[in-house]
């Protein structure tokens, strides 16, 4: 690119600073600013750390664009930024490596690989950003178009996995967070890049502080609207109340983790456990309970899984007496020797009906986690004698995508199966629309860090795309009941224990299910097209 053209900004103050660095202190600073980013995402909710992080992109790219090689260029400072940005989210999966004895050997792989393929999309986006780069303001469109492109691809290819979203910067249940039941968390995404972005604009010295500031006032407007619209929105619903609603819902969850409730010989304390949570059956408020993801621990083939133990479902019926359980369990298929031909990690309703535990409907997972429930190059792995996170054969078998279930005694249900709940757009609409929704999840894979916190949040944004509201029991992690603004009603900290409310009111269907699909493709191109306004007022010079 040619210095001092229109698509080459001047460099001057942290612009040119950022640019003087040497490559290896750059990709430190880009690496270490990107981490300090993600303090923006739960538990933290710092969203300047987020603006920070995005105008520091934005002040590398401008060195970039008059690189000799300006997409090299652009692609090793965006994939060292989001190289650091995604370690500080996802650190903690390395955690479930330490729960299951030998799995250390991958623990390198989730915790280094993970990070370092996710940020190839942001390396690729910034490489592609450099070429449609501007001198002035325009250019925050560039960056917050082509991160958000990024994001919708990294939360579909390959199964996708769009965890930590800007959007999600927004606590779910505030007034910010509001925006998603208008145009869903990508849509929310695009505007949180785009207002983030601005304060870069204050660093272009070469051009009049009015042309500096418009873009961040601009920003703060937009950002004072959304506010505005999601404020208006929470009062309308009113206060939360566990008593108004429909069916008494019962989340329930010990807190064991998982080194605990996997120690031998300990199935039948920790179904007594549940049982003790659930409390009896005479005199119970509750019509529904909820159990998590893999509650009870079952060493199969040493001893039969938890919908084939008869053992385990009297003693589960006898509690239950008339009410309805919602649990996860392994879910076992036969051919046609008898032999088992799938294992699906389920979400199954068993119906309490005198004391007698039956079984009535399930949902198989469709969305499986890799390493967790899948072992990709599987053979490669059992030839080296690695031992894996799953433990049952080569790994689970999906299921359909998740349909409604019937709940005797209350509304039909979405049971979405752990991080499931992180896709947008699983729920069935029209007339296939459940009630609410059921997520059970294990988080106490993750150990002690921020994944169970992040998880919970962006579980709960759901309910505000869908207007639905959502019972959540996450093993190790924070269960809850949420109403459809995204509202906690109740909850159990990730110590464990049993809390139970009215099932809040589903919300008619929000303009995200009814126009969503239409609506938030629209903003990402009008955010991208903004590239292509008149210019401002030209640069009265450069300095560099």
């Amino acid at each position: 690119m040619r210095v001092g053209d229109e698509r080459t900004p001047a460099l001057s103050g942290i612009q040119l600073w950022i640019d003087q660095l040497p490559r290896w202190r750059m990709y430190v600073a880009a690496m270490a600013v990107g981490a300090f980013s993600a303090l923006a995402f739960a538990p933290f909710y710092i969203t300047p750390a987020l603006a920070v992080g995005l105008c520091f992109l934005v002040w590398m790219i401008d060195g970039a664009a008059r690189h000799h090689r300006p997409m090299r260029a652009a692609f090793g400072r965006g994939w060292m930024f989001a190289f650091g940005h995604f370690l500080a989210g996802t650190y903690w999966v390395g955690a479930a490596f330490t729960q299951v004895d030998g799995a250390m050997a991958l623990m390198p792989l989730g915790v280094i690989g993970l990070p370092a393929l996710l940020a190839v999309f942001w390396g690729l986006a910034s490489m592609v950003a450099v070429r449609l780069w501007t001198a002035d303001s325009r250019r925050i469109a560039v960056i917050a178009s082509m991160l958000m492109f990024a994001e919708l691809v990294r939360g579909h290819l390959f199964g996708g996995f769009p965890w930590n979203l800007a959007g999600y910067t927004w606590e779910a249940g505030t007034a910010l967070s509001q925006g998603a039941a208008f145009v869903g968390i990508y849509g929310l995404t695009a505007i949180t890049l785009l207002i983030l972005a601005t304060p870069a604009t204050l660093a272009d010295s070469h051009r009049g502080w009015a042309l500096r500031a418009t873009p961040v006032m601009i920003g703060a407007l937009l950002l004072g609207l959304l506010w505005g619209a999601g404020a208006e929105r929470l009062e309308t619903a009113g206060p939360v109340n566990p008593r108004a609603g429909g069916a008494i819902v019962r989340v329930v969850d010990p807190g064991y983790t998982q080194r605990e409730k996997w120690t031998e010989g300990r199935e039948h304390e920790v179904l007594a456990r549940y049982l003790e949570l659930t409390g009896p059956a005479a005199g119970a408020n509750s019509e529904v309970v909820v159990w998590p993801e893999g509650a009870i621990p079952a060493r199969y083939p040493e001893m039969p899984v938890l919908m084939e133990n008869p053992d385990m479902l009297d003693a589960i019926g006898e509690t239950l007496g008339d009410r309805v359980l919602i649990i996860g369990a392994t879910r076992l298929e036969y051919d046609s020797k008898g032999a088992v031909s799938h294992f699906y990690n389920s979400g199954v309703v068993v119906d309490g009906v005198s004391g007698q535990a039956e079984v009535r409907q399930w949902h198989d997972k469709n969305r499986l986690t890799p390493f967790g429930e899948f072992i990709p190059l599987f053979n490669l792995v059992e030839w080296l004698n690695i031992p894996t996170l799953q433990q049952i054969g080569t790994g689970f078998t999906p299921g359909e995508p998740p349909s409604r279930v019937v709940i005797p005694g209350a509304e039909d249900a979405l049971i979405l199966i752990c991080y499931e709940s992180i896709f947008p757009g699983l729920v069935p609409h029209g007339a296939e629309r459940p009630g609410w929704i059921a997520n059970i999840s294990i988080d106490a894979w993750y150990g002690d860090g921020t994944g169970p916190w992040q998880n919970d949040n962006q579980s709960r944004y759901r309910a505000i795309e869908e207007g639905l509201p959502m019972a959540r029991a996450a093993s190790g992690g924070i269960s809850s009941i949420t109403d459809a603004y995204g509202r906690k009603v109740v909850s159990v900290g990730r110590k464990g224990g049993a809390v139970e409310a009215a099932l809040p009111v589903a919300l008619p269907e929000t303009i995200n299910v009814r126009f969503g699909w239409l609506l938030t493709p629209l903003l990402i191109l009008l955010i991208a097209f903004l590239r292509f306004a008149p210019p401002g007022a030209p640069a009265r010079g450069f300095r560099s």
